[in-house]
């Protein structure tokens, strides 16, 4: 919901428009660019948060780089 709502607003449309339009690529989009935004942010900022915020060690990011490269 608040990905249609922000939708919307960058292009002036109702949120009922949105829904009814978008495609999940368009909010897929949308949301890969939020979160990019955010972390330009918190680079820009020095407040990068490192993977052990989601629960990941340094061992566990290794495995999938290692998997994605197989």
């Amino acid at each position: 919901m608040i990905t249609i709502g922000r939708m919307a607003e960058k292009y002036g449309m109702l949120p009922n428009m949105v829904a009814q339009h978008a495609t999940t690529y368009d909010l897929m989009i949308t949301d890969v660019l939020a979160t990019y935004d955010n972390y330009q942010q918190q680079k820009s900022s020095g407040k990068l948060m490192d993977a052990s915020v989601y629960g990941l060690t340094e061992e566990d990011l290794m495995k999938m780089v290692l998997k994605a490269k197989q």
